[in-house]
């Protein structure tokens, strides 16, 4: 199952952009990217069988696979390794997460669960919870724990939030074409632009049309390491009637391996504008980071992770943590 956080990054953008018509340019881009991809592949070959020390001799570190010739059937190469993992992965995780809206601006201790997530509100615009307020987020966190029936609708919500989430993620070497563009920091950098041939089935499927941008991927751990996307045109929603989003609106998600083996997301922001019914003017700009990442006990419960979260001590104005710095 793909994790909620890397889940809500992929799905928020998406979710924002609505389909759009085919774009004739799309196939001259194309044809333009094909002779600069194979130079860079050749380039690429070169650069990744290994490293050497000072005497010339092959360092022990592990070895990238080959990459294939054709750039998208890697980046499909690479995504269906990432679902078989995560597929395997069981594993839970206590993490920070700091998330900013125009509309709110917290930070949450989060412990996933078997039976779903529990937080606890650290800080709220940047300042402890006054008494109030953590009477509040203590309540929250009481009606969750004792509520099976909530607990049942947000884990059926959360799988078939999942469902979707991977049958994106799994399309996108058919809805995109992909072009090597060179290494950066050992990583393997490539653009991407939507495919013109490509029929999306689902009307979720069809926002990858208004999506251009572009990927790193780590070569030997073959893992998305950071994603680039950017609207090309403007989004209308009901031919420009009801909203719509202005061209250039962009998103960055940036993913690590936080723990042997394991992938999550570590930031994402979003950069959206433009208007809604009655040309309300609307704004999707959206910070979020997430830090301290630490594994609990894969069967821990509900309950199990609200008694660790009551035992840490409320954060106050003299003992904040100071916030880990992605990277």
């Amino acid at each position: 199952m793909l994790s909620n956080t890397r889940l809500r990054a992929f799905l928020l953008f998406c979710a924002a952009t609505l389909p759009l018509g085919m774009v004739a340019q799309l196939r001259h881009t194309a044809d333009v990217h094909v002779k600069h991809s194979s130079r860079v592949t050749a380039q690429i070959s070169q650069a990744t069988p290994g490293q050497q020390d000072q005497h010339g001799a092959k360092t022990a570190e592990p070895q990238p696979p080959p990459l294939p010739k054709d750039a998208t059937q890697y980046v499909r190469q690479v995504i269906h390794h990432e679902l078989d993992t995560e597929a395997r992965d069981h594993s839970h995780w206590r993490y920070r997460a700091h998330r900013e809206d125009e509309k709110s601006n917290s930070d949450r201790d989060i412990i996933e669960t078997k039976q779903g997530e529990m937080a606890r509100t650290l800080l709220i615009y940047g300042r402890p919870l006054t008494a109030e307020e953590r009477q509040k987020d203590q309540a929250r966190m009481q009606k969750l724990l004792a509520d099976p029936d909530e607990q049942a609708k947000r884990t059926k919500r959360e799988k078939e939030d999942s469902e979707k989430g991977r049958q994106m993620f799994e399309a996108i070497p058919d809805a995109f074409i992909f072009k090597y563009d060179g290494l950066e920091n050992g990583l393997v950098r490539l653009v991407f632009f939507p495919n013109p041939n490509y029929d999306p089935p689902t009307r979720e499927l069809r926002v990858f049309r208004a999506l251009s941008g572009k990927m790193w991927i780590d070569p030997v751990q073959q893992h998305v390491f950071r994603i680039e996307g950017q609207l090309f045109q403007d989004v209308t929603f009901g031919w420009g009637l009801l909203a719509r989003l202005n061209k250039g609106g962009t998103f960055v998600v940036n993913m690590r391996e936080v723990g042997p083996g394991h992938w999550d997301m570590v930031s994402l922001d979003v950069n959206m504008s433009g208007h809604a019914i009655l040309f309300k003017n609307i704004a999707v700009k959206e910070h979020q980071t997430q830090t301290e990442f630490r594994r609990v006990p894969d069967d821990l419960t509900l309950a199990q992770a609200y008694q660790i979260l009551q035992k840490d001590a409320p954060v106050s104005a003299n003992n904040q943590p100071t916030p880990a710095i992605p990277h």
